[in-house]
């Protein structure tokens, strides 16, 4: 994993910044699938740790879109962790495997887990070292982690305060943070991972025929027409232990 203190000591090196750029570059990966695709895939098969799964409010149960409930049919085992006590009990009364604890802790489960998904957590916490380092600790050898979070620079992040009418962006009232790219490989490697590649798939959800074929089509036109990180609502990291 690029190290950018072996080219200075000065965090704004310009040098350090490019050679940065660069090896971002190269784990960037701009995939034709839907964000769901992806989710399910990087799960399918494995035993999954899903952190911060209970999504705020137990009406996420009923949607279809409820992300543990699909990893859950698609993973050969999976336990999520929740720090909110009401929803775990929820969960667990509906057969779910919850576990109630902090995932920024330094509580060791006693398990290892092929896959650990981490959707948008990371802008919610205290501390986001400790919870890729909480990750980390749970990893089964040769695993991988998967960490989506909100992309600051999107232009519907713009777009929200001219449409509230504010003076100020507003973020999501709970987040502590905004992540990037350069910010996420700092966390990453204080934690003692690295970052193995840059996610990006090309539509939000599944759908057939047509329809995603046409929204493939639309995002490759964003693409052409400006930077990345203009097309793309969310980021997508995918992480492995340090060598």
């Amino acid at each position: 994993m690029f190290n950018w203190r072996q080219i200075s000591s000065d965090p704004t090196n310009k040098e350090a910044q490019l050679l940065l750029d660069g090896a971002l570059r190269e784990i960037t990966r701009i995939e034709a699938i839907s964000r769901e695709e992806m989710v399910l895939d990087f799960c399918r098969g494995r035993s999954v740790l899903d952190i911060g799964a209970g999504e705020h409010d137990p009406s996420f149960y009923s949607s279809d879109g409820w992300e543990h409930g699909q990893i859950v049919k698609v993973a050969s085992k999976a336990v999520a962790v929740e720090i909110d006590p009401k929803l775990c009990e929820f969960y667990r009364e509906k057969g779910f495997d919850f576990r109630c604890l902090d995932a920024t802790s330094d509580v060791d489960l006693g398990e290892r887990f092929e896959r650990i998904f981490i959707g948008d957590v990371i802008e919610h916490v205290n501390d986001p070292v400790a919870l890729l380092r909480f990750a980390g600790r749970h990893l089964a050898p040769g695993g991988a982690v998967l960490v989506t979070t909100p992309n600051p620079f999107a232009p519907r992040v713009l777009a929200k305060r001219s449409k509230m009418d504010t003076h100020y962006v507003m973020a999501n009232l709970e987040h502590t943070r905004w992540m990037s790219t350069s910010t996420m490989y700092e966390v990453t490697r204080r934690a003692g991972l690295e970052m193995s590649a840059l996610r990006w798939p090309l539509c939000k959800r599944a759908a057939p025929g047509f329809k995603k074929s046409w929204a493939i089509f639309t995002k490759r036109l964003a693409l052409m027409a400006g930077p990345i990180e203009r097309a793309f609502h969310e980021y997508a990291f995918e992480l492995r232990k340090a060598e």
